[in-house]
């Protein structure tokens, strides 16, 4: 049984979500930081992950936030591998839709889902990629309805994990009905900024931004087993206390990166 119940959760959270709906959420999105240099590593990138991010057909505007995102490694960290069946939670922008399709290749698969307010925004954006690729398939339902097809390779959830305590999911369901979903030894990479420790689910509601101690909680009790807590997008200038939503920093936050994996036997 975890400390805080989700009805707990959406109890505190419930006056901050109706009254911080973001201007990036609203189609106003903040300033941009100045793109950072980025250079991929030379070992430990597999070559088809490479070609994706190096692509020229890649977004002038994507490719700018590369530096802060370190793409190359974070699809590294997920083991991907050509024509596997990826589940993205939250494809927002499209950075990592674009990544990730060119990497999987026209065998593989990806699954894109939404949360309902931010589809209402980006339908057009995510329908229009849709329509360019036949093995992507996307929705954008309440996530404590939506279905997940079986025998997931990777499941990546970039700076979501935090929205789905905004919209009362029913987190421990959720991460019951994705486990059955992986194949067994699947990987399930979660990228939130972080809040300072302690603070549990406080600053969700006003920075969008969680203690990572309440993330590993909920997705171990659904069995997965945490595998590496990666330094990767780690950022000890920043202080945890500006809201990560209303900020030409965005991409600049500490960020927690934790690799799961579901056993291979469980």
């Amino acid at each position: 049984m975890l400390r805080i119940s989700r009805r707990q959760i959406a109890a505190t959270l419930i006056l901050a979500a109706s009254v911080s709906l973001t201007p990036s959420m609203a189609g106003e999105a903040p300033a941009e930081a100045p793109a950072k240099p980025y250079v991929i590593p030379k070992k430990g990138v597999p070559d088809h992950i490479r070609a994706a991010v190096e692509s020229p057909d890649r977004p002038k505007e994507m490719v700018a936030r590369d530096g802060y995102r370190r793409p190359a490694e974070i699809l590294a960290l997920t083991g991907l591998r050509k024509n596997a069946r990826v589940v993205e939670l939250g494809p927002y922008d499209l950075y990592y839709s674009d990544l990730l399709i060119n990497a999987i290749g026209p065998k593989g698969e990806l699954h894109m889902y939404e949360v309902p307010d931010i589809d209402e925004q980006t339908n057009k954006y995510n329908m229009e990629f849709v329509s360019k690729h036949q093995n992507v398939k996307y929705t954008g339902k309440d996530w404590n309805t939506i279905e997940f097809p079986r025998n997931v390779d990777v499941v990546l959830s970039y700076l979501y994990f935090h929205e789905m305590l905004l919209r009362a999911t029913d987190v421990e369901a959720f991460h019951t009905k994705l486990f059955k979903a992986m194949k067994p030894g699947a990987i399930y990479l979660v990228i939130d900024h972080a809040a300072e420790h302690g603070t549990e689910t406080d600053h969700v509601g006003t920075l969008r931004r969680i203690d990572p101690g309440m993330i590993r909680p909920y997705v171990a009790s659904a069995g997965f087993e945490l595998v590496e807590d990666s330094r990767l997008l780690e950022n000890h200038a920043d202080k945890h206390d500006w809201p990560v939503d209303t900020s030409a920093k965005r991409d600049q936050t500490d960020q927690v990166v934790y690799k799961f994996r579901k056993p291979i036997v469980y």
